[in-house]
């Protein structure tokens, strides 16, 4: 499950930074927000589903994940008028998504196993944690 939750939140997260290029939206209007958002899950979050998800944003950090999204956004980005090279606001929406995603995904595992504060007796996470 935690393998799809991170997946989803790079997919989410490429395709708002595909559309902060393309709209020419600003990159503070995006991350401040997401961030917010995701201070704002973490407070209210268990601590092993934090230490996880505050780790997931660093999937997008890889050797074969950088490249591939910088080329995306640096190819988007000569596609505009006028051309701008501006790759890293996309790498920058792909970091900040699989966070809120694997925030968001402990918080209602949560609320399905009763409340439990325990990242161990969440019976979805239990197999990719141990």
């Amino acid at each position: 499950l935690l393998v799809y939750v991170v997946a989803a939140g790079v997919a989410v997260g490429t395709c708002v930074g595909v559309l902060k290029v393309l709209w020419d939206i600003r990159m503070w209007k995006i991350l401040l927000p997401m961030y917010a958002l995701a201070v704002l899950l973490t407070v209210f979050s268990s601590d092993g589903i934090v230490c996880v998800a505050w780790d997931a944003g660093g999937v997008t950090t890889g050797s074969v994940t950088v490249p591939l999204i910088l080329a995306m956004g640096l190819g988007l980005g000569r596609k505009r008028q006028p051309p701008v090279a501006d790759g890293f606001g996309l790498l920058g929406c792909a970091s900040v998504f699989p966070i809120v995603t694997v925030l968001i995904t402990g918080l209602f595992l949560r609320r399905y196993n009763g409340g439990a504060r325990d990242v161990q007796r969440l019976p979805l996470l239990e197999e990719e944690l141990t």
